[in-house]
């Protein structure tokens, strides 16, 4: 009886360490631009302004956003692979469910490997619901007209047939958004045509992405220090 008490009480220790783990992942959720497994950082330390292109001139052309696409599907296509900034912050912000009150982000244990650390199997749920999301979105954040422009000039949708994951500093670190305009002024991750996300998917370099993101597009270029 004795044993199967203290066999019970270590089963209840190691469940509440899982948890607790869980519960950190999910408030200290790892940004690492170098796409490092061994821990990175959500919060960057600081950042740093590098000159802007062009004299102030932050024009988005067509051929910008081919060229941003060409470069991107230059891959194999498949989900990212774990321990990198572009997985850990898709299974964040799409591991959930989409509704009309908002996103609800999953509260279960990732399953790993190790046990509640972010595995493959958390990163396809989440890439499922991403790409659902790009062809369907139910929140869409407003941009493209240019960089800086006035809130009210804003739209959902500027026509150009394109769907963006972009990435922006929020005061909880770096959140992504979905949107159906150009992102001025964001770090646009993905983009993929509206009438065919599953192309982009099928061929997504991965590792540019992840490159992406250290860039601003349509806007002062700033790196991101993550203090490291």
């Amino acid at each position: 009886m004795a044993r199967q008490s203290r066999i019970l009480a270590l089963l209840v220790l190691a469940t509440a360490a899982c948890s607790t783990t869980q519960l950190l992942k999910d408030v200290f959720v790892g940004v690492s631009l170098t796409g490092s497994p061994h821990g990175s950082h959500l919060r960057p330390q600081g950042l740093t302004a590098v000159q802007a292109r062009g004299g102030g001139e932050y024009d988005v052309s067509d051929a910008d956003i081919e060229k941003f696409y060409s470069e991107l599907i230059t891959g194999v296509g498949g989900d990212p692979p774990k321990g990198n900034v572009v997985s850990e912050m898709i299974v964040k912000f799409f591991h959930g469910e989409f509704t009309k009150q908002g996103f609800k982000r999953y509260s279960g244990l990732w399953k790993g490997p190790p046990p509640c650390t972010i595995g493959k199997k958390d990163i396809s749920v989440a890439i499922a619901s991403l790409k659902e999301q790009m062809k369907n979105p139910m929140f869409v954040t407003k941009g493209g007209v240019g960089y800086d422009a006035e809130v009210l000039d804003l739209v959902v949708n500027d026509g150009k047939g394109w769907v963006w994951l972009v990435a922006e500093m929020s005061p909880g670190g770096m959140a992504v958004e979905l949107m159906q305009s150009v992102p001025y002024g964001k770090r646009a991750i993905l983009v993929a045509k509206q009438s065919n996300v599953d192309e982009m998917f099928a061929k997504v370099n991965w590792d540019q992405s992840i490159a992406n993101i250290g860039i601003t597009l349509g806007g002062p270029h700033m790196t991101i220090m993550d203090g490291r």
